[in-house]
């Protein structure tokens, strides 16, 4: 006996056979139609386009904002495939439009999406170069056999390092000579007592001190990175969680590398809630005297990112006033220039009226381009409370900034300031928080540009540093009741206790 099909076996057959109808009638509806075929190949750019901008900005948004983008380009290409299949003509109207906003957004899109990439690259380096003087006759690929090579005794990793890079590029010297300190160094690399010197985070900080010009005088021979590590957030949600951010400004001996390490020469604690709306701006001094723990003992704050970068410098903070920082935040002084040159200017108050060579402040509102700006967070030395007053103007700088951007948020300022930012600013906020951050900060925007400046009262003492050897330097001593302020202060906002 035959086969005979059953009612399910019959209407697979016809399923079968109306879709391959279907499908014959759209190959139809291609051939005899032009129209047809414009917006087939339009529905396919927008799609290629569409799936491009949506995969860069989900990179950016938590779970819920990305299903709803990934949702609203689905209604949008379905949308676009029906017009296309019984509407042409309003298909192709539809389409010239999609495609004319998205490649205007593909342009925003993918610098942002750029920026964050190299905004994301937390891990730090350390930069051990060994150089010679500019007009030395020296070369990297000389035999270096008769050379002396000059270091700093007290940096411990310079004549291990040194060594090494030497051996990698198969070079030996005369002799490697321990010296008491960079200002030594410095003297008998130009005295020609030494012909070559080994350049460390520590070491270049030191030369700045006494010649910020110095890179102009030297030539490096050899340079190599060695891994510090990177600072791993404390994450939150930050919607609706409180937290706090580092702000970390490093010196000119970090280079043009935002990943290097260098001297912290800003440090401010901003601490939000994001349901009170409550913002808290800290400065710390850079010569607070705190533990380090990489290093086992104690020095100044800012030297604790020589040694083990943006983490150990958030560990001595933490340390010091009892306290839970979230993320930081990393910005070099060319970064800070470029920041406020993007911004057209920014409008800082000053609590002096002061002149430094061509620099010019008064009490009050000042107009500052990027340069100005500059200085302006870096002049200490005659200001009344030298390290305070900078902090205090350190915080008006932020200010500043929030305020301008507060009163212009166009699209070409925020070109602007992601083409200032680029290479010179980096932060462990994981990506997807990125929209979440950027929504807080507009957000909170009037409270931003309005926060109170808190310093730390405390003293200066001077006394040989318990790390580095025979450095007799002053260091600030907080007085015991301000660390308390501090750390209570960060916890009411935390907890919405307080209204700051």
């Amino acid at each position: 006996r035959g086969h005979v099909p059953g009612r399910m076996e019959l209407g697979k057959k016809q399923e079968g056979e109306s879709g391959m109808k279907q499908k014959q009638a759209y190959r139809d509806y291609l051939r005899g139609s032009l129209l047809a075929k414009i917006t087939l190949a339009g529905w396919l750019l927008v799609c290629a386009a569409g799936i491009y901008c949506t995969i860069k900005l989900t990179g950016f948004t938590n779970h819920g904002m990305t299903a709803a983008v990934y949702g609203g380009l689905a209604l949008v290409l379905a949308l676009t495939w029906l017009f296309h299949r019984k509407l042409p003509k309003a298909a192709l109207a539809l389409e010239i439009l999609l495609l004319a906003g998205l490649v205007l957004a593909m342009q925003p899109v993918g610098k942002v999406s750029e920026v964050a990439q190299e905004a994301s690259q937390t891990k730090e380096y350390e930069t051990v170069q060994i150089a010679v003087l500019k007009d030395s006759k020296l070369t990297a690929e000389q035999d270096l056999s008769k050379q002396v090579l000059g270091y700093v005794n007290g940096d411990e990793r310079a004549y291990e390092r040194s060594s090494e890079i030497l051996t990698e590029h198969g070079k030996t010297v005369a002799k490697s000579k321990p010296l008491r300190s960079a200002k030594t160094l410095y003297r008998q690399l130009q005295k020609g007592s030494v012909q070559m010197i080994v350049l460390t985070a520590e070491t270049r900080s030191d030369l700045i001190d006494l010649d910020e010009d110095y890179e102009q005088k030297i030539r490096v021979l050899f340079e190599k990175d060695y891994e510090v590590g990177t600072a791993e957030a404390k994450l939150v949600d930050i919607r609706s969680e409180s937290f706090t951010v580092y702000l970390c400004g490093t010196d000119l001996s970090s280079g043009s590398n935002i990943n290097s390490t260098g001297r912290g020469d800003v440090n401010i604690l901003l601490t939000i809630n994001p349901k009170t709306k409550q913002v808290y701006l800290q400065t710390i001094p850079r010569d607070t005297f705190v533990y380090i723990p990489c290093r086992g003992g104690s020095s100044k704050l800012s030297y604790s990112g020589w040694w083990g970068g943006v983490q150990s410098s958030i560990e001595s903070i933490e340390d010091k006033f009892d306290i839970e920082i979230n993320y930081y935040a990393k910005i070099n002084f060319e970064g800070l220039k470029d920041l406020v040159d993007a911004l057209g200017g920014v409008e800082v108050y000053s609590h002096y009226t002061y002149t430094v060579g061509e620099y010019h402040f008064v009490k009050g509102m000042n107009q500052v381009n990027g340069d100005q700006a500059l200085m302006f967070a870096r002049l200490r030395k005659m200001l009344p409370q030298n390290e305070l007053s900078r902090g205090q103007h350190q915080m008006e700088l932020i200010k500043a900034i929030f305020r301008k951007f507060a009163q212009d948020p166009t699209y070409e300022h925020c070109m602007a300031l992601l083409d200032a930012v680029k290479g010179n600013f980096v932060t462990n906020f994981p990506q997807k928080d990125y929209a979440d951050a950027f929504s807080l900060v507009v957000d909170l925007l009037p409270e931003l540009e309005n926060m109170e400046n808190h310093s730390i009262k405390g003293v200066y003492q001077w006394h040989d540093d318990e790390i580095r050897d025979h450095r007799y330097q002053y260091y600030y001593y907080p007085e015991e009741s301000e660390i308390q302020r501090v750390h209570d202060t960060i916890l009411a906002v935390k907890n919405g206790e307080d209204d700051t």
